[in-house]
């Protein structure tokens, strides 16, 4: 076709002209055409607060890491594929492996980082935006070792190519910070508007949050350097300021019953509801969470109240794939514990590493004289015969222990730190030795009735609350055993079993204390089907670096690597790791 060169001509004219006569328009003429007056020129530090703490546990795509490595890693969880074909196949993808740097890094460490700097004049925002990114930072750093921290979250100031800071300087930072900002809180007459945790911007409750965190990190650094470790837990405890030391205290995020927006939404820093939650439910009624046999098999063998509560028999052919619910996934859990005792047959609880369909079982019920066992799975094959209650698929996963729904609801909180946990630092800390008060054994006991308490508060349904007298009759069935170790050993058990829904504090713990005994990764099976694993079958101890920080912060980088022996191996002991988890 031919093209009218005159027309063309005419337009190019017309073009011209416009862009003379529009740049002939006045400057603030210009200004006030292009500015929106429903947005802000400036962000409020409070705002920025906000949406760092509710990324913790709100983030969906980064929380996925957390699926994927470390609740397989720590053996809370297993036979879903996910956890199976990562952490379980010990498997290291680095699209993976980089989604808690890459959510964290450009949006909750640069928010806290630039709102500290414009912060200032308000001291009490300022500490608790310093405090929160120290929370942050120490999730990072336990997880991947050396990284960037003094000159991270700069980039608005010109500063690209941060350098990777040593573990050891980074927990040194964490205690002056940490007591800088306990003394700062209640300076100002700011207020914390943007705090979205229990703590209700209140400056004390900041304070005791912040001793608290000085106390775990002490513990944390307490094999390593145990001098360092008891001067600041000591400190931390005898501030005036106070720790965390009843529920009322306790320091978590508070979500809502929101739209899970999955990926999308966390691109859009939608963070309002407990993503992590969201994540183990599952967004395919063939791949929910299931309960691993090692979590399994510690609660039943201390006869922990919490062991039904936890590992629930579900069908849930007719489930919600938007949204966790009770409806459409139907308990079947006392019918299937009366099948299995009529039947001879013990729980069939996914090993660390096996998929919900690996050892396929085929012993579900199928005659007239099982479903008398389970009337309620006849009456549901009967009244929806083409929803699939009866699908060998959907039996199949019946037989397994799944996790409760009741921990994959949307609303339920982003644990910081609780009465519980300080309270096993306390009992730990006297069995060290430190100059603590109490005893180690009212400690371990405040500490275990704390833990159920708060299953209660903040998970459980008011049909499976524990009674105080179920929680009593535990608690005075536990010992410390004979020994400092079975002491240590009882303590970061009940500590393991307190961080289920708190995965980063819980591998993080579980390296440091090398509690509860574990599965030995290397003498369990291995499947087809998933990606393929690590010749080393051994459970890692850290994660990876990003692939992308070799190309675009190469310097820094390579000096990260040659402090660990020139490669980024992930069988690497981080700086305060000293000994191997123990393992069976």
């Amino acid at each position: 076709m031919k093209r009218n060169k005159f027309s063309i001509f005419k337009l190019f004219n017309f073009c011209i002209a416009a862009t003379l006569l529009l740049t002939a328009c006045s400057d603030e003429h210009m200004e006030s055409v292009n500015t929106d007056e429903t947005k802000t020129a400036v962000i409020d530090p409070n705002a920025q607060l906000t949406t760092s703490l509710l990324q913790t546990y709100g983030d969906f795509t980064m929380v996925n890491f957390y699926r994927c490595y470390v609740s397989g890693f720590t053996q809370h969880f297993s036979g879903n594929w996910n956890i199976v074909n990562y952490a379980g196949s010990v498997f290291p993808e680095d699209a993976t492996m980089c989604l808690l740097w890459d959510g964290l890094y450009p949006k909750a460490i640069n928010n806290v980082t630039d709102a500290i700097s414009r912060s200032a004049d308000k001291p009490n925002v300022n500490a608790a935006l310093r405090i929160h990114r120290v929370y942050l930072m120490s999730v990072l750093t336990d997880i991947y070792g050396d990284i960037p921290y003094f000159d991270a979250g700069k980039g608005l100031q010109g500063l690209s190519n941060p350098k990777y800071d040593t573990q050891e300087s980074i927990y040194n930072d964490f205690f002056e910070e940490l007591k800088a900002c306990v003394d700062q809180l209640g300076t100002g007459t700011d207020r914390i508007s943007g705090d979205v945790t229990s703590l209700n911007g209140s400056t004390d409750a900041w304070r005791k949050y912040a001793n608290s965190l000085r106390m775990r990190f002490a513990m944390r650094i307490s094999d390593v350097n145990p001098a360092k470790a008891k001067t600041e837990f000591e400190a931390a405890v005898k501030d005036a300021a106070g720790y965390i030391a009843t529920e009322d205290d306790d320091a978590y995020i508070k979500y809502m019953d929101a739209p899970i927006t999955k990926n999308e939404g966390a691109n859009d820093c939608d963070f309002r509801y407990n993503a992590f939650s969201a994540i183990l439910y599952g967004q395919d009624i063939t791949q929910p969470m299931f309960v691993s046999s090692t979590l399994y098999e510690i609660l039943k063998n201390l006869n922990d109240p919490r062991l039904d509560r936890i590992c629930r028999h579900y069908v849930n052919a007719r489930r919600s794939d938007l949204k966790p619910d009770y409806t459409g996934t139907v308990d079947l859990t006392k019918e299937m514990q009366n099948y299995f005792n009529s039947k001879g047959l013990g729980e069939m609880p996914c090993e660390p590493g096996q998929a919900w369909y690996n050892d396929w079982k085929s012993n579900y019920p199928t005659s007239a004289e099982d479903f008398a066992l389970v009337p309620t799975l006849k009456q549901l094959i009967d009244t929806y015969p083409n929803a699939g209650f009866g699908a060998d698929d959907s039996l199949e996963r019946l037989l397994r222990l799944m996790l409760a729904v009741d921990f994959e609801m949307v609303d339920c909180p982003g644990t910081l730190i609780n009465s519980g946990e300080v309270e096993y630092l306390l009992a730990e800390a006297k069995l060290k030795g430190w100059d603590v008060p109490g005893t180690k054994e009212k400690h371990f006991t405040d500490g275990v009735k704390a833990s159920l308490k708060w299953l209660n508060t903040h998970y459980l349904s008011s049909r499976d609350k524990m009674s105080d007298a179920e929680i009593d009759s535990y608690v005075n069935s536990l010992t410390l055993g004979t020994t400092d170790e079975e002491a240590k050993e009882a303590i970061n058990t009940q500590a393991w079993i307190l961080h289920m829904m708190n995965p980063a504090e819980a591998w993080s713990n579980l390296r440091r204390s090398d509690y509860p005994v574990l599965k030995d990764r290397e003498n369990l099976p291995t499947y087809s089907g998933f990606s393929g694993g690590d010749t080393n079958q051994k459970t890692p101890t850290r994660i990876r670096y990003p692939l992308f920080e070799n190309q675009y912060n190469h310097a820094n980088y390579m000096d990260a690597l040659d402090r660990m022996g020139g490669t980024d191996d992930w069988h690497k002991p981080l700086w305060w790791d000293k000994y191997d988890i123990h393992v069976k």
